[in-house]
């Protein structure tokens, strides 16, 4: 029973260390508010995965990538205002709302035969 509680433990303790891992930073070093916040709320850490995510389907074969990185330091400019949990969630909500739609849009992105 003793080994079983240890196994239990070590592996319970080796996916907190997982998801900890998971958002785009390193949570060791995290050091603002919206870091701590991400680092710490589960729900917040999705939804960092889900921008990242988004973000870099974005970027791939984008007709001006230049351009999106920018609006992206834009958001993330905005997105640094934030004092609350809340406002957090709602940012990240809106501007994966905005990556998803761009993604959904095959015009955006160039073609496989080299077009554009």
């Amino acid at each position: 029973m003793f080994i079983f509680v240890r196994v239990v433990s070590l592996l319970l303790l080796v996916m907190c260390v997982s998801a900890a891992q998971a958002v785009s930073f390193d949570c060791q070093k995290a050091k603002t508010f919206i870091e701590k916040a991400i680092c710490q709320n589960p729900d917040l850490s999705d939804l960092d995965d889900e921008l990242g995510s988004q973000f870099q389907l974005a970027l791939t074969d984008n007709k001006n990538p230049d351009l999106f990185k920018k609006q992206q330091l834009a958001w993330l400019k905005q997105r640094n205002t934030c004092q609350t949990v809340d406002c957090v969630k709602k940012s990240y909500k809106q501007r994966i709302a905005i990556l998803t739609r761009y993604n959904n849009t095959p015009a955006n992105f160039k073609s496989d035969k080299g077009g554009e």
